[in-house]
């Protein structure tokens, strides 16, 4: 029983030395052989030519993402004190008649509101498309990543069999 469980222990001792690439929850960064990287390192630490494209354009949608949605709510952020006070009026003289007329001014702040809506609008599918496209790039590189070089040989000896694992 003894031989058994440290057969098992060792066996899953060996597959957890495999190099598989994690990505946080972010998507952000990623780990390889316990080391943090940031995903702007992904050139150096990728092999495969469809992940580094993959993470490529995944980048790249969050980065017009994120200048949509801040774009978007700078926008709202410029409307709504326009959109939560009152209306403007002005007195305008006209020297032909020498009266003043009062004018109400129109506020743009419902377009400004409505335009950043739209831009935040646009950026959240972006964004979304974009982490997508970097998870797909880690699960192809981790796919066809070279495996660790950790195997089991069993060994005629003298006296019987042995198990050897070489990592």
């Amino acid at each position: 029983m003894a031989k058994t469980i440290t057969f098992l222990a060792v066996l899953l001792f060996g597959f957890s030395f495999a190099q598989e690439i994690k990505l946080n929850k972010s998507a952000k960064k990623f780990e390889k052989e316990g080391v943090s990287y940031k995903l702007s390192e992904y050139k150096t630490q990728f092999t495969n030519p469809v992940a580094k494209n993959y993470i490529q354009k995944g980048r790249a949608s969050r980065t017009v993402a994120n200048i949509l949605g801040f774009s978007g709510g700078i926008l709202i952020g410029a409307g709504l004190p326009n959109v939560l006070t009152s209306e403007k009026s002005a007195k305008i003289y006209n020297p032909y008649t020498d009266s003043f007329t009062t004018v109400k001014t129109k506020k743009p702040g419902w377009t400004y509101v409505g335009v950043g809506i739209g831009l935040v609008a646009v950026a959240i599918p972006l964004a979304v498309i974009g982490k997508n496209q970097v998870k797909k790039g880690v699960e192809t590189e981790n796919k066809f990543a070279p495996k660790a070089q950790n195997y089991y040989q069993f060994d005629f000896t003298g006296e019987g069999l042995s198990l050897t694992y070489n990592f």
